[in-house]
């Protein structure tokens, strides 16, 4: 499958990474998911978005590729800027959801060591531990079980958001 207009393509089966699964799993709590209007059932049908200090990485996920993008705030920059960028933008996305793990192989070896993961392991495919910023992942983690507990997923995003950017800002 081609890559939708603007966007770049890394192979990718949903076994490695699934994104529905895994940016829903409570993780991680400021990625927004945008439906999308597929008209092939390979085609994705979700966008996932997420802010960063400086862009917005923009996600979409077929059966074997995954798609990527960045949004930047500013005019039109060089061809260099622009491939550069995309390269740290890539570099950010493999560390975030630690791709140089063989996922598969994992959950072959877990199956392999415990019968009742081997009965489960289709219901978790592509879920992966995300390596998120240090400090965010504490707020979230404090806010998630603290009195506010009660608050939605998408509130509890909002929130982390606002205690981020009003206590500082890391470049990632």
């Amino acid at each position: 499958m081609a890559a939708p207009l603007g966007f770049h393509s890394l192979p990718l089966p949903l076994a490695q990474l699934s994104l529905a699964a895994v940016l829903k799993c409570g993780q991680s709590f400021r990625w927004s998911i945008y439906p999308l209007h597929a008209t092939l059932p390979c085609d994705p049908s979700h966008e996932y978005r997420l802010c960063l200090q400086d862009r917005v990485v923009c996600l979409r996920q077929s059966p074997d590729t995954l798609f990527y993008r960045s949004v930047f705030p500013d005019s039109p920059v060089p061809p260099e800027v622009e491939d550069a960028r995309g390269v740290e933008t890539l570099s950010w996305i493999k560390d975030y959801f630690q791709l140089d793990v063989d996922l598969t192989k994992l959950y072959e070896e877990w199956s392999n060591k415990d019968p009742v993961f081997a009965k489960l392991r289709w219901r978790f495919e592509g879920i992966r531990m995300l390596r998120q910023d240090p400090w965010e992942n504490l707020i979230s983690y404090v806010l998630r079980f603290s009195e506010l507990n009660r608050l939605n997923p998408r509130r509890l995003g909002l929130y982390v958001l606002r205690i981020i950017t009003s206590l500082g800002s890391r470049k990632w």
